[in-house]
């Protein structure tokens, strides 16, 4: 997760910001040819914490819907872009087999070294 861009950060886009990056979109946002995108994502999060407020007006409401369409977090937004969010079919079978077995010492890892033979 990239470092929050836009200036005075509340706690609270923080945490917005924080689960933003924890969805199948933010593989995409963090690719190299979508990073122009993290700015309209700080946006998004921004906007998600105005339009919290009980008094949010109809204009900020639509600018969250368009924000989320650009980031491709609307159906719409998908579509737009060609992504698809697939299900990960192996999670299943992973927490099945529990934690992954440490990996086994090489032989090399039982050699000593020592100096001029003694």
């Amino acid at each position: 997760m990239p470092p929050f861009p836009l200036p005075d950060e509340t706690e609270r886009e923080a945490e917005v910001w924080a689960d933003l990056w924890r969805t199948p979109q933010a593989c995409a946002w963090s690719m190299p040819s979508e990073s122009w995108r993290v700015r309209t994502v700080a946006l998004y999060a921004r906007t998600v914490v105005r339009c919290e407020a009980p008094d949010a007006g109809a204009a900020l409401l639509s600018q969250l819907h368009r924000f989320a369409d650009q980031i491709g977090m609307t159906t719409a937004g998908l579509a737009e872009m060609g992504w698809k969010v697939a299900v990960d079919e192996v999670a299943g079978k992973r927490e099945q087999q529990g934690p992954a077995a440490p990996p086994k010492a090489s032989s090399r890892s039982k050699l000593k070294v020592v100096n001029g033979g003694d």
